[in-house]
């Protein structure tokens, strides 16, 4: 070990492995010198001298040859501290060899010495070969337990020279870290991190006390969330780790598996990724009961408090966008459903957007909303319509022909009533529409010049369409601009211009003139309850609903998934957009005054591209309904299959306990062929959202107890409400299942005879 030209690496690895056989030494040498000293006793004694002066020459070159840098910053206090003790403690040492005092000399090596080469030790932690086998193990555990994890952390390469691992005192783990401004921190207490976050655990009793539930931002080294867990052993967790290099630095000293078994984690979400963040909050509260407490490690916000800032907002606009769709689905789930049947026969006999897909390259989209400021901007718009791709979305259409302009496109998807009242009393005989399958079905039963997209959680299209990776799938929005965006996009704009879309209200009024959906008192409704406020494009506020909040989140969330689309707001007064540049209407004209665009582009562009499905998946697709009959019918069968088991099996729990559980594993079996039938999938997934939710829930517990009479009581509390509750939904799934057939059939001997492209 006296050798100085070295790599710094491999001699700490040496020092590593060295260090237990000196602390032996010295344990061993100590022992000979509280006897009658023996010739052998000098032998050996003459061998710790050698090893401690290696040491120290090594640990001083390492010393000069780390002194600047910043891979090694958490060594370098160590090394210095290690060898000016071990300098000063030699020298008793020394001393009492010099005067025989052999005893004194025994209780240096003993007390003196071997500590500090423990404490050095203890500094340096783990081999090199350990950390990268327990990383490896950790990486498995991940893969196969949290996979999306896994998939964010896979390819990354650790950053050590930020995160450097270190010891506390007491011997745990820590991390030594550079902060993005240069700051050198250390995450955890430098004496005893457990301490710490048992200190901590008891400040937020009150957060947690009554909660089943606990969101956790921030796992670093995990001793928060593993004092939290043995205070709290019967909640259940969800942790967020938004730096994916503090995970790597974790998974070289600690065992996942391990500490994960400990706890009932239902989820683990790494990085910074917004969208799965929100999907993970989302399937959370969909499973979740009660309000969850939200918990945050204290170093986080020192690290990065804006950071954990915006994971609150997430989270809490999570809950608000949950308790939505769940409103949502209880008004109009049914009527999604019917739409969705009832379009097919629209569906199969139209052209989708795929035919239009990178066909407008080149041409700048203007997408119209019915936003209060779109008043001002009227004249300009009228203009840009020789200029630009002009979209209505959803009901502005009202607005825009008050004005008397003719977009080339309207985007719809809205299912419910009030939808068809906007098509119903506004001319757009000329005006092609881009729709899907959700929408309200007699608005398309009034309309030539159709052609579709789908949305993505639409399960029941998905299914009797049999999408393929040619069909325009786009993402689910809470507004029809959000889809029209998205259809620009598909369609190959790459300048997204936002007209009318305020996203608040900026005025006493929620609409521009000429929307004829809106009545009076709505208006005064919505705008009673604005009481949240949000920047608006000219440095003020304005006042906005939590519905309108949580859609211009959603908005700013989409356009942050397509980076390389320039998207312009033009707003004169309505809410500040991310991802957006504000520029006056009037400045969009004249920047665009160069491009020429006929004022029957759109609908030229469609002819021209008109992709109908080829006769077989046609085929495939009216198979597929027509079949639904007969799996509903097999669906009724089995629900009382289960009903009729059901029936006796409390006494059964009482009298025949080995028949009761038998009769469990058939119901289970049943139900099991239940949920991955079709009719559960694409209908009743719609038609029952809310309920199947609930079920969700409970279906855990249910599954977890072995307790024979408790497991039946869950069944009857569980189970057999959801069953009378189909029950009482198919003749309705019924109906609704042969309208659909009979307006394929209808529609289909009415085609054109008008041959056409086929994709």
């Amino acid at each position: 070990m006296g050798n100085t030209n070295f790599e710094i690496k491999p001699v700490l690895e040496e020092i590593k492995a060295f260090l237990p056989n000196l602390i032996q030494a010295c344990e061993t040498v100590a022992n000979m010198f509280y006897e009658s000293v023996q010739e052998s006793a000098w032998d050996k004694f003459g061998e710790l001298l050698q090893g401690m002066d290696d040491l120290f020459k090594t640990a001083n070159a390492i010393s000069r040859e780390i002194e600047h840098s910043p891979d090694y910053a958490s060594l370098i206090p160590v090394l210095g501290s290690f060898t000016a003790q071990l300098s000063e403690r030699f020298e008793p040492l020394n001393r009492s060899m010099d005067e025989e005092e052999f005893v004194h000399a025994a209780d240096s090596i003993k007390f003196e010495l071997a500590p500090l080469f423990e404490g050095l030790a203890i500094s340096l932690g783990e081999g090199m070969l350990v950390a990268e086998r327990r990383f490896a193990a950790n990486l498995t555990f991940l893969k196969q337990r949290f996979r999306k994890a896994f998939d964010v952390i896979q390819h990354l390469k650790p950053e050590q020279s930020r995160y450097q691992i270190c010891r506390a005192r007491n011997g745990l783990s820590n991390l030594f870290m550079f902060t993005k401004d240069g700051k050198e921190r250390y995450f955890y207490s430098t004496y005893d991190p457990e301490h710490e976050a048992e200190r901590w655990v008891e400040t937020i009793a009150e957060s947690v006390n009554g909660k089943a539930n606990v969101i956790v931002y921030g796992f670093s080294f995990g001793y928060h969330l593993s004092q939290l867990a043995k205070r709290y052993p019967e909640k259940q967790y969800v942790i967020f780790e938004p730096d994916e290099q503090m995970l790597l630095a974790a998974m070289r000293v600690i065992d996942l598996q391990q500490l994960f078994s400990q706890i009932k984690i239902k989820d683990f979400v790494v990085g910074r990724d917004k969208v799965l963040r929100e999907s993970s909050f989302f399937e959370f509260f969909r499973l979740a009961k009660g309000d969850p407490a939200l918990l945050s490690v204290p170093m986080y916000d020192k690290l990065n408090l804006q950071q954990k800032l915006e994971f609150c907002e997430d989270a809490k606009v999570a809950i608000q966008t949950y308790e939505a769709s769940v409103h949502t689905y209880h008004l109009y789930g049914m009527q999604w459903l019917k739409n969705r049947l009832y379009n097919m026969a629209v569906n199969i006999t139209t052209p989708s957007l795929a035919g239009l897909k990178e066909k407008l390259v080149g041409i700048p989209a203007v997408i119209v909303g019915a936003g209060p400021s779109l008043k001002e901007d009227i004249e300009h718009l009228r203009q840009l319509k020789d200029h630009a791709l002009i979209i209505a979305a959803g009901s502005s259409i009202q607005s825009l022909r008050h004005f008397g302009i003719e977009p080339h496109l309207i985007v719809s998807m809205d299912g419910g009533d009030i939808n068809y009242e906007v098509f119903r009393n506004t001319d757009t005989a000329n005006i092609p529409l881009l729709y899907v399958p959700q929408i309200e079905y007699r608005i398309l039963e009034e309309k030539e010049e159709l052609f579709h997209a789908f949305f993505n959680n639409d399960l029941t299209t998905r299914y009797l369409a049999g999408w393929t990776n040619e069909d325009p799938v786009f993402n689910v929005t809470h507004s029809v601009t959000g889809t029209a965006v998205q259809a620009a996009i598909y369609m190959g704009c790459r300048e997204v211009v936002l007209a009318g879309q305020d996203l608040s209200y900026p005025v006493e009024q929620v609409y521009a003139p000429g929307a004829k959906h809106v009545y009076y008192n709505y208006s005064k409704d919505v705008l009673e309850k604005a009481g949240l406020q949000v920047e608006n494009v000219r440095g003020g506020m304005n006042r906005t609903t939590e519905a309108m909040y949580i859609t211009l989140r959603d908005m700013e969330d989409l356009l942050a998934l397509h980076p390389t689309v320039h998207f312009i707001n033009t707003t004169s007064m309505g809410a500040k957009i991310k991802n957006t540049e504000w520029q006056p209407m009037k400045n969009v004209l004249e920047r665009l005054r160069t491009v020429s665009i006929p004022s029957d582009f759109m609908l030229n562009a469609i002819k021209g591209e008109r992709p109908f499905y080829d006769e077989l998946r046609m085929k495939q697709m009216t198979g597929r309904l027509v079949s639904l009959t007969e799996q509903l019918a097999q669906l009724e069968n089995q629900l009382k299959q289960i009903d009729r088991k059901l029936e006796g099996l409390e006494e059964l729990s009482r009298t025949k306990p080995k028949k009761c559980m038998d009769t469990m594993v058939d119901i289970e079996e049943i139900w099991g062929k239940i949920v991955n039938g079709i009719p559960f999938m694409i209908l009743l997934t719609t038609a029952m959202m809310n309920e199947i939710r609930l079920l969700d829930r409970e279906l855990p517990e249910l599954a977890e107890e072995k307790n024979v009479i408790k497991k039946v009581k869950l069944f009857y509390e569980v189970l057999s409400p959801f069953v009378r509750k189909t029950q009482m939904c198919l003749p309705e799934l019924n109906e609704l299942v042969g309208e659909a057939n009979r307006k394929l059939k209808l529609r289909s001997a009415n085609r054109t005879t008008e041959v056409p492209t086929h994709v």
